[in-house]
């Protein structure tokens, strides 16, 4: 009986198998190969496929080359159809035969299907082919923070399309590595970089080439490599040698510091000097000039601190002839920051159906002790990212140290499969700690992926492009959408339609044209996606495409355009002296094939131990000029930068060139000299440091304990700081601003300060206070910082001291250990329409607490926080407006991003209720309900065109650029209509340019009073916006430019700025008594200017008149994200 069993099941399996239709090539596209064969062509074919059998996943079907190539899962699912790419391993030679095999993992056995010799191939071989050196020495690129890399550029004649990175094979002696690779090129590859790294070793160097061959041999490159001088002749001198933290010291990472700094001077260096580390594996990190002349000068290098303890670091000399030890090895044990990660007593979800907004929420609750790592990570919110618990969010009843946590979620109405849950995870790298709680949702399955119809890509700039996608999901509906960058596009981004058969629309920033293609990836509301990006472009079974990028069209396309080739580059000033104070000077460049729209930028290098501080929104933007006919940026040196060549980048997107390729492309006119009699490229320091009135501390009485500290910065000198003190049991910052004018004695170059929080006696913890954050900086922008990564630590020489922590205890204080609680919760409003003019979209919510033993804190101001699934958590500090009898009254009002929330609905939570004696309480959106509190928002996103800004307008202008929503997709259904308030009503207005966010239009009537603008769509009104254009002078007119220098949040929570201001006379006749008025400065730090009172400042004594096409620059720092406005403005026209 059971032979007739097995064998009756063979049978069925048999006529199974055949009962199954083969699959066919429908049709396939063969590639063009945009690079050259190494040793094989590797076309990627996109074949597609008519498979009958039906299969639960696409994973259990795919396509595979026959020849050592490899394949792919199916990209597109249409009925029987199926979209694959097969990339085909093809030998050299005209008319190779290709073959690939389907295999279906669903049938037992695994069924294959052999397609041999489907097609044919070309693969050309690489031609013959020359190089140049471009430059004749090696320069050394990088190694203050990096590994210490030479650079040499070569041109590479006879290519037409780029090639595999093994092509040519780059030779040096050990213990050199070299690497050769294609550069940023224009239509055709001709720029190369050959870069040469040493590993470490302690073997002695010798003379060597760098040899560059091809495949078989053949030398096209042999460049004697000349980046490492001699032995000096004085040797090096170094003297005051010091590392923080000192020898033998246990350090824990990230606790004060990330990293051993030393600290040394040296006279007259005049060799290549660095430290070393057991960890590192290549020659790294130079040093970095601080302060002083290059002919006597203070340097500082970093050793980064590792969890392979003992750690073993060195300053070291590298020359022609190897690397050099000085002093002693260093060694620390380094431990990594460890918490208790008690995750206890978690229960089983609950589940509530919230009727405001018709979804269920899931809520978690459990205890755990503090760890900021410690996240939740939800299934079924497949494309968010994990939700860190991170003070207050989550905490419920107890206190920071060890508490409850209590967290909602809303419940999906659509699921891929039936495992669901949500995961709580304490992060440590010794010992993590997890928790999984099951869910089971009463949730719809849906396992149809979304499908993407179309993608445009329209030109707006060379460095932004208009990114429009039509896509849909019949089941589910869209959750989100990925594009280029991982740059999140929500509902919110609507255009057309929704979220189950919609056009979204965003605008991209590319600065290099690094990407031919966008990326697309579409997530639906059941988790299943798709991602389609250059390598695999094809989203249909009719072989439709991503498209290319704009830029990168015109880069392939304009044989002219050779960014690399300059014909004109010259600095104003190729010399500077920034010894007194700040430099202003221009740079002026074009180069062949460039276009007028292009945009330059200046991009600093970054000050001096503070990387942190680079990035492409600090550059300094230019414009073309057309009396010069080139490309021109205006820029400022800071003060006091250390002699030497000045690093920098030119930005032109989508190019980017820095100052050691232009050094080298160029020669002497891109060399940017800087002198600084002594420089000051060195942080503020603490110099003193105690704790007051000691380190530990009872507290019978209301008090006041702290530090006495000294801080010196010469001779830029000192201009701001915040500490923040904080507890085990504190979380919540004591926040200390201090400028010199807080200084009980001495000034900004040496003074002395206290930093006190206050104590009382009754109600106070038995707890450890210390200094948890720090940043000091001075008048140029050079900051330390606590704990530091790789910058200059301002508590460096008290890395070991008794005074870093005061401990208090409290034995007069009452013993509460209850919880304070919320006895009303009250948003403004149960529903909002997210689709309106941003004035429409506030909720206020005020809120009541009480305590019963301590009473609350006035310190503590709770927080509400707004979630609403794939959309970014917002949270609102309360403000507190009243305590009586006990009762704290808070209110808060939060601005709802333009569709916030849409077809979600909002739910709300509260946490950060804390008492005088620390005890701490929070609810999560399922507890306000429990309570009977309002806990959810619903959400209306109605189709009303809506503008949000416009661009500024000059009153001789005619162009204007419209910002908003909800356009469309259809021009013929909108209509754009000005009102020049001179009572004629609404005029309607051609446009220029149309998408479903942006509108442009050339027709504006040159007017110097104020218009408004609105569009019609479809017969839907817009709301009207005002543009007030900026009057111009026929004789006097002027720029203001302003340039961020950089930026900071001190506490994490309060940004400050720090900006550079030029005002430029772009008239014709001199401008005096230039006047205006800027708010909002922080601690009075403006320079460069004379204070008249009341936040009005005009041009200093000492530089009263700015005449024509000249300059004037000043500085200022404000809290805030964004510059300050000029207001008021007045001058004489001379």
């Amino acid at each position: 009986m059971k032979i007739f069993s097995i064998i009756f099941s063979l049978f069925l399996l048999i006529n199974l198998v055949k009962s199954i239709e083969n699959p066919t090539i429908v049709s396939f596209r063969e590639p063009t190969e945009s690079v050259y064969p190494g040793q094989y062509c590797n076309p990627v074919f996109t074949l597609l496929i008519n498979y009958t059998n039906p299969i639960e996943n696409k994973y259990q079907l795919s396509v595979n080359d026959k020849n050592g190539g490899y394949g792919s899962s199916p990209l597109v699912m249409n009925g029987t159809l199926y979209v694959f790419t097969v990339t085909h391993r093809v030998p050299i030679g005209k008319n190779q035969s290709v073959s690939f095999y389907l295999m279906d993992t669903s049938i037992p056995g695994w069924a294959t299907y052999n397609f041999d010799n489907y097609t044919t191939y070309d693969c050309d071989p690489l031609p013959s082919v020359t190089m140049r050196s471009l430059q004749n020495t090696w320069v050394k690129a990088d190694g203050q923070y990096i590994s210490i890399v030479w650079q040499h550029l070569v041109e590479v004649k006879g290519l037409y399309k780029s090639v595999p990175y093994d092509t040519f094979t780059c030779t040096v002696p050990s213990p050199f590595v070299c690497y050769f690779q294609e550069f940023y090129n224009g239509p055709i590859p001709t720029n190369f970089l050959a870069q040469v790294v040493v590993l470490k070793s302690d073997i002695n160097y010798s003379p060597f080439n760098v040899i560059v061959t091809d495949k078989q041999g053949k030398v096209l490159l042999n460049s004697t490599f000349d980046g490492l001088s001699s032995p000096a002749n004085p040797p090096v001198s170094i003297t005051s040698l010091q590392n923080y933290p000192s020898n033998g010291s246990t350090v824990t990472k990230g606790e004060l510091m990330n990293e051993v700094m030393y600290m040394m001077n040296i006279l007259n260096k005049n060799a290549l000097c660095g430290i070393s580390s057991s960890d590192d594996y290549l020659v790294a990190k130079t040093l970095i000039p601080v302060l002083g002349s290059p002919a006597n000068a203070t340097y500082i290098g970093f050793s980064t601190l590792s969890l392979r303890s003992p750690l073993q670091s060195y300053v070291q000399i590298i020359d022609s002839q190897g690397t050099k030890r000085v002093g002693m090895n260093n060694t620390f044990v380094v431990n990594q920051m460890e918490y208790d990660n008690i995750i206890v007593n978690v229960a089983n979800a609950t589940y509530q159906l919230n009727s405001n907004i018709n979804k269920t929420l899931i809520n978690v609750k459990g205890d755990v002790s503090y760890n900021p790592k410690t996240y939740s990570s939800v299934s079924f919110l497949y494309s968010v990212s994990p939700t860190y618990l991170a003070y207050p969010f989550g905490y419920s009843n107890g206190t920071a140290k060890y508490h409850s946590f209590s967290v909602s979620q809303m419940s999906p109405i659509y699921v891929n499969n039936q495992n669901q849950y949500i995961d709580l995870v304490s992060q440590s790298d010794t010992k993590p700690n997890s928790y999984r709680v099951t869910v089971s949702p009463n949730a719809t399955m849906d396992k149809l992926s979304p499908q993407l119809l179309k993608v445009e890509t329209v030109f707006l700039t060379f460095e932004k492009v208009l990114l429009r996608i039509f896509a849909k999901d019949v089941e589910s509906g869209l959750s989100m959408l990925y594009s280029t960058n991982k740059n999140k596009i929500t509902s919110a981004d609507l255009v057309y339609g929704d979220n189950f058969n919609g056009v979204y629309e965003v605008v991209e920033t590319l600065l290099i044209a690094s990407a031919e293609t966008p990326t697309v990836s579409l997530y639906d509301n059941a988790g299943n996606n798709v991602q389609f990006t250059s390598s695999q472009p094809v989203f249909d079974t009719s072989f439709n495409m991503l498209p290319q990028y704009p830029a990168y069209k015109y880069i392939k396309s304009e044989t002219g355009l050779n960014p690399y080739n300059f014909t004109g580059f010259e600095f104003k000033f190729n010399d500077v002296d920034v010894s007194n104070g700040p430099f202003n000077n221009s740079l002026c460049f074009n180069f062949v094939g460039s276009k007028k729209t292009m945009n330059p930028y200046f991009l600093h290098s970054p000050l001096a131990l503070n990387p942190e501080k680079v990035s492409y929104d600090l550059s300094t933007p230019g414009e073309w000029d057309e009396n010069k006919g080139m490309f021109c940026v205006d820029f400022q040196i800071p003060a006091r930068v250390f002699s030497g060549d000045y690093s920098y980048a030119v930005i032109i997107p989508p190019f980017a060139l820095d100052s050691n390729y232009l050094a080298a492309s160029i020669g002497k006119k891109s060399v940017l000299r800087v002198a600084s009699s002594f420089a000051d490229q060195m942080p503020p320091i603490i110099t003193e440091f105690s704790s007051y009135p000691s380190n530990n501390v009872s507290i019978s009485q209301d008090f006041s304990i702290g530090w006495n500290i000294r801080i010196e910065d010469s001779p830029n000198g000192f201009a701001s700081a915040e500490f923040n003190i904080t507890s085990e049991f504190d979380l919540e910052p004591y926040r200390i601003k201090i400028t010199p004018a807080n200084a009980t004695s001495g000034n900004l170059n040496s003074g002395t300060y206290q930093l006190r929080i206050p104590i009382s006696a009754t109600t106070c913890r038995s707890q450890s206070f210390r200094i948890s954050a720090a940043t000091i900086t001075d008048t140029v922008g050079h900051t330390s910082v606590l704990p530091s990564n790789e910058n200059l630590n301002p508590l460096h020489r008290f890395l070991g001291s008794q005074h870093l922590v005061i401990n208090i205890t409290c034995p007069q204080a009452i013993v509460d250990i209850t919880p304070p609680v919320l006895t009303s919760f009250t948003p403004s409003v149960s529903s909002i329409d997210v689709g309106t003019y941003k004035d429409f979209r506030n909720v206020t919510f005020t809120f009541k607490t009480t305590d019963s033993g301590s009473g609350i804190s006035k310190r503590h101001n709770p927080i509400v926080y707004l979630s609403s699934g794939e959309f970014e958590q917002i949270s609102k500090v309360g403000t507190l407006v009243s305590y009586v009898n006990g009762v704290a009254t808070y209110t808060c009002t939060v601005q709802l991003p333009y569709g916030y929330g849409t077809y979600n609905g909002i739910i709300l939570s509260i946490y950060g209720i804390v008492d005088n004696q620390l005890n701490i309480n929070g609810y999560s959106s399922v507890d306000l309900q429990t309570l009977g509190f309002q806990n959810t928002i619903k959400v209306l996103y109605s189709d009303v065109p809506v503008l949000d800004s416009t661009s500024s307008i000059k009153s001789t202008g005619s162009s204007l650029t419209i910002y908003g929503h909800k356009f469309g997709i259809d021009k013929s259904k909108l209509t754009l209509q000005v009102d020049y308030m001179n009572g004629q009503g609404w005029k309607n207005t051609s446009v220029s340019f149309f998408s479903g966010i942006i509108l442009m239009t050339d027709s504006i009537i040159p007017t110097s009073t104020p218009f408004y603008v609105r569009v019609i769509v479809d017969g839907k009104i817009s709301n009207s916006l005002l543009v007030v254009p900026t009057v111009v002078e026929s004789l006097c007119s002027y720029d203001i430019i302003q340039s961020v220098v950089a930026t900071w949040i001190d506490s994490e929570k309060y940004p400050y700025l720090q900006s550079s201001i030029t005002i430029k006379n772009t008239g014709t006749r001199p401008i005096k008594l230039f006047s205006f008025i800027i708010e909002n400065i922080a601690y009075n730090q403006i320079w460069g200017v004379d204070s008249n009172g009341n936040n009005r400042y005009t041009l200093p004594s000492y530089n009263p008149i700015i005449n024509p096409r000249d300059q004037y620059s000043f500085g200022y720092i404000v809290q805030g994200t964004t510059v300050a406005d000029l207001k008021q403005v007045t001058y004489t026209c001379l």
